[in-house]
């Protein structure tokens, strides 16, 4: 086997960024694998600016809907503990 060019040795960040971005998004798993995805999409991104990789536009895919679920599980949240809270239901 022939070793990975060296301006590819990092992309599997970014792609893995997007991978747990896109489960935290699309399968509701909210900050158990939006966090994750926020900081390996940032270690993607950090790689590309060392020329270590070259898709920083999937890194940050991933990192933007790691936040997105991670704010929306937050909005979930305070929206179910103000209904608790207020007695509505």
């Amino acid at each position: 086997m022939s070793a990975p060019a060296p301006g590819r040795a990092r992309n599997s960040l970014g792609v893995w960024s997007l991978v747990l971005g896109g489960a935290s998004f699309l399968l509701l798993l909210g900050v158990l694998t939006g966090i994750p995805a926020i900081l390996v999409g940032n270690d993607g991104r950090r790689a590309v600016r060392a020329g270590q990789a070259d898709n920083e536009a999937v890194a940050t895919a991933g990192v933007v809907l790691g936040w997105a679920s991670v704010a929306a599980t937050l909005v979930g949240a305070g929206i179910v503990a103000y209904m608790m809270v207020s007695g509505d239901r």
